[in-house]
């Protein structure tokens, strides 16, 4: 009879961990809600982007000859 009990509360036991983790993911997925909403409503810091500025060509050793 005492293995019976001892069965019973080990399987009691497993709910409760069962139990406890589904309300920690609960949680935690509320938390993460919370976050995500404040990121929603922060504005986003604009950034200009400034087109690259183009480099002067070089004139090639053989077309500076050819003028001279």
């Amino acid at each position: 009879m005492n293995w019976l009990i001892n069965i019973f509360d080990n399987i009691k036991w497993k709910i409760e961990d069962l139990i406890w983790a589904v309300k920690d993911k609960i949680e935690l997925n509320k938390e993460l809600k919370n976050i995500d909403a404040q990121w929603d409503v922060e504005e986003a810091e604009e950034i200009e982007i400034k087109p690259k500025k183009k480099k002067a060509k070089k004139k090639s050793v053989k077309k500076a000859k050819k003028s001279v």
